[in-house]
C-alpha cells in the first residue's frame, strides 16, 4: 500500500493591503483642507487616488510621492514647474 499524495497549498503569500486614506483623512495629512484635495482631484495637479466602489481613497505611496514631487529649492524654480 503506497501513502496517500499530500497537495500542498503552492499559492503565494497574500500582499499586504497598502495604507489607504480618506480623503478627510489625506488633507488633514497634508495640511489642507478636504475641499482643496477634492479641488485638486476635480482640476488635475493633486496626489493620484483610487476608488472603490463609490469611495474615494488615497494611498500612503501615492501621498508621499505627491509631498515629494512638490519639493523645491527656490520660489524661482516653484514658479517655473
Amino acid at each position: 500500500m503506497t501513502a496517500p499524495i499530500q497537495l500542498t497549498d503552492q499559492a503565494q503569500p497574500p500582499r499586504p493591503i497598502p495604507q489607504i486614506y480618506s480623503t478627510k483623512e489625506a488633507a488633514r495629512l497634508l495640511g489642507v483642507s478636504h475641499r482643496t484635495l477634492e479641488d485638486w482631484r476635480n482640476r488635475g495637479g493633486g496626489p493620484r487616488f483610487i476608488h472603490l466602489g463609490r469611495l474615494v481613497r488615497y494611498r500612503a505611496a501615492d501621498l508621499e510621492r505627491f509631498v515629494n514631487r512638490v519639493d523645491y529649492g527656490t520660489t524661482g524654480e516653484a514658479q517655473a514647474a
